[in-house]
């Protein structure tokens, strides 16, 4: 199967821009090869609005309603899916602010369990943020995991973590504030035990919305593999000047073929192990909507996806244009709201269940002896004499 990409709302590593607070990605996923078989009749399409190509900002909303039932008719032709994937990007500095000072990897002062078991990072994430991380914070700690040398990165390291030793008052349950303050003050004491400078330029990228929104993506496309049970051969994507060669790079790592050969991780409290491998044995390619219907039709769908997004109207005919590709597509919504919406649901479920006295035992036992292992490490450590800030 062949799939093709392209992107709205890109300001690679600036992502503060309030006039862009969304990154989103969609993909058309067919199961021939969409170029070849549908350059023609996209071109006839192309002329109904005096246009040797489909640029969906070019034509606008007058224009896409005159086509968009003939590219309907086109796309139920051919057997296609999609997946559509929106990235708050004021969710992902968040995110980038906890795994930096809360890796329990990196920070002895953090309970492994509030680290790596998905509810319980998502609970004091999602505290922090309301209390802890402003815009100022997530600002600072940007700028120090894109930094082009590892002294201001580690100076603006210690500068987020005094910043939100400063608010940490603010947290609503002791608890949280005793987890806070001594990560934030082992983080602030102990710059060098933790990984906050990349020297690879290309590399340094792997924090941008494009990056994280890409490896969503990849899921996306690897679920309808399976479903169809059909490999990958080649996932187009728009071209990309600044992040072209760190997206290859990573299909390339992430599709190689031998990854069939390894074996899933099961992480705590999930039920289905995780394989690292994606898309095994793809092709990934650069290309532009001159050259490609099938990014000239997702360009337009994704466009009239965001338009809706953003409160604006679009027509009759575009309307079950995009409901056709809404009803045949995975989502996966990287925001605050979306987020909480599928926490609040797991946790509802959890919370409702019934619980054995022996289970009970067993997370009393569980969350004391890891308390005990923490403050040991904490020790340990601090009797190492770990470089300091000085």
């Amino acid at each position: 199967m062949w799939a093709y990409v392209d992107e709205s709302g890109n300001t690679g590593n600036k992502i503060f821009d309030p006039n862009q607070p969304h990154y989103i990605t969609a993909a058309l996923i067919s199961k021939t090869n969409f170029d070849l078989v549908n350059k023609a009749a996209l071109l006839q399409i192309s002329h109904k609005v005096d246009s040797d190509a489909l640029h969906a900002n070019e034509l606008g909303v007058a224009k896409i309603e005159i086509i968009a039932s003939d590219l309907h008719r086109l796309l139920k032709k051919s057997p296609s899916r999609f997946f559509f994937s929106r990235l708050e990007k004021r969710y992902l500095a968040t995110a980038k602010v906890f795994d930096t000072y809360f890796d329990a990897g990196e920070n002895v002062a953090v309970p492994w369990h509030v680290y790596w078991v998905k509810h319980l990072k998502l609970l004091l994430m999602f505290k922090l943020s309301h209390a802890v991380v402003t815009e100022e914070v997530a600002s600072i700690v940007w700028d120090c995991l894109t930094a082009s040398n590892e002294r201001t990165s580690k100076e603006l390291f210690v500068q987020g973590a005094e910043a939100m030793l400063g608010n940490v008052d603010r947290l609503y349950d002791a608890r949280s504030r005793q987890l806070a303050t001594d990560a934030l003050t082992w983080a602030r004491d102990n710059p060098q035990a933790f990984t906050t400078f990349v020297k690879n330029k290309v590399d340094r990228l792997l924090n941008a919305p494009n990056f994280v929104a890409f490896t969503n993506l990849l899921d996306g496309i690897e679920h309808h593999s399976k479903k169809w049970d059909r490999p990958v051969r080649q996932i187009v994507h728009d071209e990309q000047s600044q992040f072209g060669k760190t997206l290859t790079k990573w299909h390339a790592i992430i599709s190689d073929s031998s990854r069939k050969e390894e074996q899933p991780v099961h992480f705590p409290g999930e039920e289905r192990p995780y394989r690292f491998g994606r898309v095994l044995g793809s092709e990934f390619t650069m290309s532009t909507e001159q050259n490609s219907a099938g990014l000239q039709v997702i360009d337009v769908i994704l466009w009239l996806f965001k338009r809706t997004l953003d409160g604006k109207e679009i027509g009759n005919r575009s309307g079950e244009l995009l409901n056709y590709a809404m009803k045949n597509a995975l989502q996966n919504d990287m925001s605050f709201a979306g987020v909480e919406g599928s926490l609040e649901s797991d946790l509802n479920t959890m919370m409702s269940a019934d619980m054995s006295r022996e289970q009970l035992e067993f997370g009393e036992n569980f969350v004391r002896e890891n308390e005990a292992r923490r403050l040991a490490a904490m020790q340990a450590a601090e009797a190492a004499g770990l470089p300091s800030a000085d």
